[in-house]
């Protein structure tokens, strides 16, 4: 411990050690939890990230699909709403096959996304390439204003 040093008054200045008992305590008990606690659960959610981007007047939504054969995904649009739907099925173990720990998750999974009004989804594609689904969509022509020329008569 450092020596006292003496303030400008005259008077004895010590250091203050912030000592707090419980934090340490807290911070043990969550150390020895991690250490020796069951794994953490799986996560559970079956929603797939997805990134949507314009470029060159189309709309793109990408998908992460990983695990998933092109032939097994389901993209449709309805009202709309576009939907890219599957499922990740998991190997079957023989009778003597332990998991040990399984954090991937398994199931159907389905994305939703409500689509602007001005996109033409009747030129909707969609490719797969290394566990990414991409669906094009692209804007609708925008409707030029008429001129509606309107003959001027004279009366008489």
């Amino acid at each position: 411990m450092e020596a006292p040093r003496k303030a400008l008054t005259g008077e004895t200045m010590h250091n203050i050690i912030a000592f707090n008992p419980l934090e340490d305590v807290r911070r043990f008990e969550e150390s020895f939890n991690r250490l020796f606690s069951a794994p953490a659960p799986a996560p559970t959610s079956n929603n797939i990230p997805i990134d949507v981007t314009e470029q060159d007047g189309k709309v793109m939504i990408r998908a992460a699909v990983p695990g998933i054969a092109p032939e097994e995904l389901e993209v449709t649009v309805e009202k709309n709403v576009l939907t890219i739907k599957g499922e990740h099925r998991h190997d079957e173990l023989s009778e003597d096959g332990k998991v040990f720990r399984r954090e991937n998750i398994y199931g159907v999974f389905q994305r939703s996304i409500r689509l602007a009004e001005n996109l033409n989804t009747d030129g909707i594609a969609a490719t797969f390439r290394h566990g990414m689904v991409t669906v094009t969509i692209p804007r609708k022509e925008e409707e030029k204003p008429k001129a509606l020329r309107i003959p001027v008569t004279t009366e008489g």
